[in-house]
């Protein structure tokens, strides 16, 4: 019984022994022969997403040639998964200091300047109130003490570094703030970096944790002259769109670092032109070193456009309203527009509606725009993103008076045939009795548009009454959303309502008399004045007019969707051929320039066909010391085929850029006449030939 128990004990004893001994040579074979494969199993991974920013869609004209595209390059990016806590500063000192050696500029906008002796930049008030207040600083606050508050918010060692040191990295630190940095958020330091500061910056990868380098799309301007009102700029999206961006859920398409459409095409086609950004999913150990790194979710361009404008005619327009300008302070006439200070002429197919050229005077540059936006802003050299061919809003003058016309013989006060009772002076009101340029009794509607006949269309918005005459110009577009792809002002015209909001003066019976000649408070701009045009060229029926002529995928490999005429509002003239009359007495204007007999240099002959016009002249202030030169009219007059509208601010001879805007689209012939310094004295070029005939669509 002994013996047994001792030899059952001696077992345990054996097998404990045995067990035990496997198990240390397991322990010893992981910690010794397998130890670096297992100490990386327990390791700790960081797994950050990186937003991919998706490529602008592209922006060609009506020909297929491409004024707006994208390049792809370098960016500086931080991550906030990758940064250790309590590093930031070290690494954005670190980076910026390899940035400045290689000659690279970053993201810093905070209002102090970089350079010793420091100082408030010439940043707007508001902003500068703005930083102060974000940084916990009283108004009055000195730089020295907002230096001081930024190196306390941000924890900035200054026994560490120097003074201009704490400063750069301050203003990396705020930036990253105002961008809402964070794990799920990158901040970019720096956009556009040479390939040698990339393969600097990946060389001290080891020690710029949390830096990466992301390829990434660039918005470039084949021709940065070229309609830039038109095709618009794109900025930095604010806090403020940023929160309009969000559903009613909080989700956005954006992010705070995105780039927005701000003016023109840009900002108009947005949802279009902007695409759906991608995810890479980076995976790093404790050390840095990137275990993975995919594409979890494919970026999509967004869709590329085709323009209606022709870039050829486009440039042509720009030159023909420039040289304009320039020969009117040339002639230096201080009653003939030598003061000019701008101008727009919009030209629009007069069968569809569609946008074939729109210039705007003083203009500026995109490219200029994209490497200083804030020398373009501030008008250096002249520049200006006001784009006055939509957003300038100017009395029409006497071409309003071909809708005057139209409304009375559509609603019988006139036929074709009525006398007028011009005398010099219209006596109807005792009180108020405006004057005409002559007297011009017993003149038809025809005749009276041909002279411009102030107390024909006197009386007949009188006869009528404010609300015919102001329902028949909403008609033609005035003070109505024409439905253009960029913001654009309405207009008005002139109502009792209008008229006091506008003046902060009383209505009176005046004021009706001066609506039917274009004054008071009738608004218009030359966007407006070419739909007018559009419209009595076809008979009443107005089209809305538009800017995109068709949707492509990126690569214009494949079509969207394409741009069909719309017809807005058709005006029934009731069987008076009322739109025929009109479109004779606009006729008879043009054939009152005619060479030799005419002396103003801006003859219609030698053209195929009959051009429609009527001018304008048109008080800006209230002692006449200022003119607005209107035009607007159609050509050919027998079989339409454009429309336009052009407006001098402060000019005159608008018209004179008609023959050259028909030569120009039709037979691609415009020239400017030189003298020998190059100072334009002719803005015309008179045709001789006479087998010139329209050859485009």
């Amino acid at each position: 019984m002994k013996v047994g128990y001792i030899i059952r004990s001696l077992f345990w004893v054996i097998i404990s022994f045995v067990l035990v001994f496997l198990a240390a040579v397991q322990l010893m074979k992981i910690q010794i022969v397998n130890g670096d494969y297992y100490a990386s199993q327990n390791e700790s991974f960081r797994e950050a997403n990186q937003s991919i920013s998706a490529a602008r869609g592209q922006i060609s004209d009506a020909d297929g040639n491409i004024i707006v595209s994208n390049q792809s390059v370098f960016k500086v990016i931080l991550q906030r998964a990758f940064l250790t806590s309590g590093s930031e500063n070290e690494v954005i000192a670190s980076t910026i200091g390899i940035l400045e050696s290689c000659g690279e500029e970053w993201i810093d906008n905070i209002p102090i300047t970089k350079e010793a002796p420091y100082s408030f930049t010439d940043a707007a008030e508001d902003e500068l109130d703005r930083f102060k207040t974000n940084i916990k600083v009283n108004v009055d606050a000195t730089v020295e003490n907002c230096l001081k508050a930024l190196a306390d918010k941000y924890r900035i060692d200054t026994e560490k570094y120097d003074l201009r040191t704490v400063r750069l990295i301050a203003g990396v630190r705020y930036e990253m703030e105002q961008k809402d940095f964070s794990d799920s958020n990158r901040y970019i330091l720096a956009e556009d970096i040479a390939l040698d500061t990339v393969l600097r910056l990946k060389e001290k990868g080891f020690i710029l944790t949390g830096v990466d380098i992301s390829e990434e799309p660039k918005r470039i301007y084949v021709r940065g002259d070229i309609a830039p009102h038109v095709i618009g700029t794109i900025g930095p999206i604010t806090s403020n769109e940023y929160s309009a961006s969000k559903d009613e859920n909080g989700i956005t398409d954006y992010t705070i670092n995105d780039l927005i459409g701000k003016t023109g095409i840009e900002y108009g086609m947005e949802s279009t032109l902007k695409g759906t950004d991608g995810t890479r999913t980076i995976v790093r150990s404790s050390t840095g070193e990137v275990i993975s790194d995919k594409i979890s979710v494919p970026v999509q361009p967004g869709s590329s456009l085709k323009l209606t404008i022709d870039r050829d005619f486009q440039e042509d327009l720009q030159t023909i309203l420039e040289n304009q300008i320039n020969w009117l302070h040339w002639y230096n006439d201080p009653k003939r527009g030598n003061e000019c200070d701008g101008g727009a002429v919009v030209v629009l197919n007069a069968k569809t509606g569609a946008v074939l050229g729109m210039a705007s005077y003083p203009t500026y540059n995109l490219i200029d725009y994209s490497n200083d936006p804030l020398s373009v802003l501030n008008g250096v050299d002249g520049a200006s993103m006001f784009n006055a061919a939509v957003d300038g809003l100017f009395r029409p003058g006497s071409a309003f008076k071909t809708i005057n016309a139209t409304a009375g013989l559509i609603e019988g006060y006139i036929n074709h045939d009525s006398p007028g009772i011009c005398t010099g002076k219209y006596e109807y009101y005792s009180d108020y009795q405006p004057t005409c340029t002559g007297s011009h009794y017993g003149y038809n509607v025809v005749d009276s548009l041909y002279v411009s006949c102030n107390i024909f269309f006197y009386d007949l918005a009188r006869r009528m009454g404010i609300d015919t005459l102001s329902s028949y110009a909403e008609k033609f577009g005035y003070g109505t959303d024409l439905g253009l792809e960029i913001t654009s002002q309405k207009g008005q015209m002139t109502t009792p309502e209008n008229y006091e909001r506008s003046t902060e003066q009383p209505w009176d019976v005046g004021q009706v008399l001066q609506a039917g000649i274009g004054q008071s408070a009738t608004q218009v701009t030359p966007l407006n004045l070419a739909v007018q045009a559009l419209t009595l060229a076809n008979n009443g029926t107005r089209l809305q007019p538009y800017l995109v002529d068709s949707v492509w995928n990126y690569d214009y490999t494949e079509l969207v969707s394409k741009t069909e005429p719309k017809v807005v509002t058709v005006i029934d003239d009731k069987g008076t051929d009322a739109f025929e009359t009109v479109r004779e007495g606009m006729i008879k204007v043009s054939k009152w320039c005619t060479w030799p007999t005419s002396s103003s240099n801006w003859t219609f002959d030698y053209l195929p066909y009959s051009v429609a016009i009527k001018t304008g002249t048109a008080e800006m202030d209230s002692i006449g010391k200022y003119y607005t030169s209107t035009v607007m009219g159609y050509y050919p007059a027998e079989d339409p085929q454009i429309a336009f509208g052009i407006v001098l601010s402060k000019g005159e001879y608008s018209r004179y850029m008609i023959r050259n805007i028909i030569d120009a689209y039709f037979y691609d012939c415009y020239e400017p006449d030189l003298d020998d310094e190059g100072n334009v004295v002719s803005p015309w070029k008179r045709w001789t030939q006479t087998d010139k005939t329209p050859v485009r669509p």
